[in-house]
């Protein structure tokens, strides 16, 4: 195992139980933005319009589900500002954005959802692009812009895995460094990075003056997560390289740390030095975040992004040199912005497989949070203590300390003006007036108090200048009273700070004259002290003297007050006070009897309520049976609404089959028939040609009997015309037997 370590603590003050005696700390409602997307090309009809600089005004088109089901008015929702369709992104970050950076220099947390649905302009407004930043850009660079001077370097803050950073020496830090810079970066890690310098960027230019504590050294952590089937991943996470089969990556847990804030275990917290190493994290995150496309949006996101920046900061040293190696100094707060994937319904997308199921996982997400808000309001309305099912989905789960007070929550709904998109449109308005019904504690700024003088850095930066001049000039220090001379005119305590610095540079030289001139300006400075000093105790003892006087006055005061209270008659007063006693007593009966009839009937209308709940509570358990029955018929109907649609297109699929054989056959088959037909009309008129020399030669032959004269002779010339005869019988017959015999071939 390993050893035990002293973890980090972070700067939120423990909880303290609220009681009577406790100043309970002013809130402030959540704040919600609303930006309105222009119509994308070929949409002309619009149902949604801004009403001034705060309001919104949503008309239902005819042909929406609401106008059908008699919901035809117009509603008009009012937000803490209105960004018009042609509003600049630095406009919505200097009203957004920008208050957030402050408030995260100062010590503060904060939070920013942008929610809508899907295709509505949500990751533009979040990422925007490298010539149209979004917030998330423009924050890294006033964060840089904020910080650039009293940087802390790179490894002196360190992770320490719960939810807290370790503190480190420079030369620990240098070490770490080189050890880091060894490094090789893998192949699947080489190509997810992207070379920044050739993309041209707008930059912001501002910066947080007056909040940065030039006693302090800063650094800038990045963490990126998504949300996906209600699973937390790592978007930054270093997976191994395998060529053959891809190892998945593993969902991370939610965890609580000593002061009860939720983190995410084991994620993956980059230190960036500028908004271009961000930039690289960012873009990283981005090529692994899940995106598909829909019929409404050609890259929809799939799940929801949570990008957090924490800035660490802790006070320097006496001699402004290095951090305090103490890890109670450590102040954390952070910023993250959570891009919502869009709500969606599947009756517009046509989703199926795993659309269905992470446009299912989307909706639910974003039911429990609506679920959460609606439990807050309640209970800051009526004065209830539900409980708030933060645990129902990881989002809320890990968002749940922003809404006990410990950061300032925004919102920027973001919405389709088109008119198609109403139906949903409308839910997300309602959302945004429930979510804005919402207050939280207002955060309070954490600076720590080491009770060291201001001017340390700037102290150390001089006499290192100092120092490095007189170097410059010759091995010894020509002038041995510049540098403190320097030093005094800095602060008036910053020459002790600096002794042991200085008292081992003048050893280093080894001249008498300089250390005889530092001992003398010493003796000069312990004059002046002991002066001061004098006077202070003068003054005090002053002080002291005239408050002695002014207390023997007031006891003497108080004295004679007493008297004149003890003076007064004590009789008439008690007498006055008896006949007071008697009409309350009197009053306080009658009271009572009054409050007995009051409880008799409030215990018969608890009965009647209870009785009331009881039949409710049976209501809803009946309803909640029917609607899980519901559910599951109408999951039941989708799957054999699919097998129906899947058995249609096989039948389909086989019909067309059929058809194209048939046209084959259709075809094959009337070649084959006009050939054959051409076959029997040779042969029949082969066969009308035979019959008609035969006819002919029948005709002959009975034109040569009746021509051909017959002799007398009795016995003979009978039989041969009767042989003759016969023979024609004969012919006849066979001719009409072989037309009978043609006619059945021709048909």
């Amino acid at each position: 195992m390993k050893p035990s370590r002293v973890k980090t603590l972070v700067n939120k003050p423990p909880k303290v139980p609220q009681t009577p005696n406790n100043k309970k700390r002013p809130r402030d409602p959540v704040e919600v933005y609303c930006r309105m997307r222009p119509l994308a090309e070929g949409q002309t009809c619009v149902c949604a319009e801004a009403v001034g600089d705060t309001a919104v005004r949503i008309t239902p088109p005819e042909f929406s589900l609401a106008f059908k089901s008699g919901h035809r008015n117009a509603t008009q929702h009012t937000f803490k500002c209105v960004f018009k369709e042609d509003a600049a992104q630095k406009a919505v970050f200097d009203k957004v954005g920008f208050p957030l950076v402050e408030d995260l220099i100062q010590g503060k947390d904060g939070l920013l959802f942008a929610y809508g649905i899907t295709n509505s302009g949500k990751t533009h407004t979040i990422t925007g692009e490298p010539d149209n930043p979004g917030i998330l850009p423009r924050c890294l660079d006033v964060i840089f812009n904020s910080i650039a001077d009293v940087q802390a370097t790179r490894y002196v803050y360190r992770p320490d895995g719960s939810n807290g950073f370790d503190v480190f020496t420079e030369s620990e830090a240098r070490t770490e460094q080189s050890k880091n810079k060894g490094k090789k970066i893998g192949v699947k890690a080489r190509a997810e990075m992207s070379d920044y310098g050739d993309i041209l960027r707008i930059s912001e230019t501002r910066r947080v003056e007056g909040a940065v504590d030039e006693d302090s050294n800063y650094a800038v952590f990045v963490s990126y997560i998504e949300i996906y089937n209600n699973y937390v991943y790592d978007l930054l996470e270093e997976l191994p390289f395998d060529p053959i089969k891809a190892k998945p990556p593993q969902s991370k847990l939610l965890r609580e740390n000593q002061q009860r804030n939720m983190y995410v275990s084991g994620v993956t917290e980059v230190e960036v030095k500028s908004t271009e190493e961000a930039f690289e994290m960012l873009y990283k995150g981005q090529k692994r975040r899940r995106v598909a496309e829909t019929l409404l949006n050609l890259e929809s996101s799939r799940s929801h992004s949570v990008f957090t920046i924490r800035l660490v900061q802790a006070p320097l040293d006496p001699s402004g040199e290095e951090v305090i190696q103490d890890k109670s100094k450590v102040t954390v707060s952070q910023i993250s912005l959570v891009d919502l994937a869009g709500s969606e319904r599947t009756s517009r997308t046509n989703s199926s497989g795993d659309r269905l199921r992470e446009a299912g996982s989307i909706n639910a997400v974003l039911m429990v949070l609506r679920t959460c808000m609606e439990t807050l309001r309640e209970n800051q309305l009526q004065g209830s203590n539900k409980i708030v099912p933060y645990r129902d989905s990881k989002l809320t789960h890990l968002f749940k300390n922003h809404y006990d007070g410990e950061g300032k929550v925004k919102m920027i709904v973001c919405i389709s003006t088109s008119a198609d998109d109403y139906d949903e449109t409308i839910h997300v308005m309602k959302f945004a007036e429930l979510t804005q019904e919402v207050v939280v504690d207002r955060p309070e700024s954490v600076k720590q108090d080491v009770g060291l003088p201001s001017g340390r850095r700037r102290a150390n930066l001089i006499y290192k200048q100092a120092l490095h001049e007189a170097a410059l000039k010759e091995t010894e220090v020509a002038d041995p009273t510049a540098v403190p001379a320097m030093l005094a005119a800095v602060h008036p305590f910053q020459l002790a700070f600096n002794v042991i610095s200085l008292q081992k540079y003048l050893s280093e030289v080894c001249d008498v004259s300089v250390l005889s001139e530092f001992k003398a300006a010493l003796e000069n400075r312990e004059k002046i002290r002991a002066q001061l000093i004098e006077d202070l105790k003068r003054k005090q003892n002053t002080f002291r003297a005239h408050l002695c006087a002014q207390e023997q006055e007031m006891s003497a005061l108080k004295a004679s007050v007493q008297d004149l209270n003890s003076a007064k008659s004590v009789k008439e007063k008690a007498s006055r006070e008896a006949q007071k006693l008697k009409v309350i007593v009197s009053s306080q009966e009658e009271q009572l009897a009054a409050l007995r009839a009051d409880v008799e009937s409030v215990k018969a209308e608890l009965a009647l309520k209870s009785s009331e709940l009881d039949r409710m509570a049976e209501n809803l358990a009946e309803m909640t049976k029917q609607k899980d029955i519901l559910l599951r018929t109408t999951e039941q109907y989708e799957l054999d609404n699919r097998d129906l649609q899947c058995q249609v297109a096989s039948l389909h699929a086989e019909h067309q089959a059929q058809l194209q054989e048939k046209e084959t056959i259709q075809k094959t088959m009337t070649g084959f028939v006009s050939k054959e037909k051409e076959k029997f009309e040779q042969m029949s008129r082969k066969m009308e040609k035979d019959l008609e020399v035969k006819n002919e030669k029948l005709r002959q032959v009975k034109e040569l009997i009746r021509n051909s004269p017959c002799p007398r002779t009795p016995f003979k010339e009978k039989n041969s015309c009767e042989g003759v005869n016969g023979q024609l019988q004969k012919g006849t017959e066979q001719v009409q037997v072989e037309q009978q015999q043609q006619q059945q071939q021709q048909q």
